[in-house]
């Protein structure tokens, strides 16, 4: 059964290779820029996945993590960063991150990180 992925990422690189892991696995992505576009999206999406960058403009990956708590939507989350150490305690007790990916992140990884919390 295909899922949805829904990356937030300001980098076009990092938003295309993860786009190519996850379609390439069968899956749907939808692929922004910043989280008020993921704000704004997830009124009328429901993704089975979010894969979210800690730095990002507008709105940080922290403060978006938050937000869907405060919301209650609780989708699976991805947090990368490239400062992992901080980004982990910053969303210590979140319930929605299950992981966190140092960026520059190995491929296979990732993907088997992300088939993983699809299949949960």
């Amino acid at each position: 059964m295909n899922k949805t992925v829904m990356i937030v990422d300001d980098q076009l690189g990092i938003r295309l290779l993860l786009e190519e892991i996850v379609k390439s696995d069968g899956h749907e992505v939808v692929s922004l820029e910043n989280a008020k576009e993921a704000l704004d999206t997830l009124q009328t999406t429901n993704p089975d996945l979010l894969i979210v960058d800690f730095k990002l403009p507008i709105m940080d990956g922290h403060a978006l993590i938050a937000k869907l708590e405060e919301q209650g939507k609780y989708i699976p989350t991805i947090l990368m960063s490239g400062l992992a150490d901080e980004a982990a305690k910053k969303v210590e007790g979140s319930k929605i991150v299950k992981e966190v990916f140092a960026k520059p992140f190995n491929i296979e990884d990732a993907r088997r990180t992300i088939n993983r919390l699809l299949q949960e």
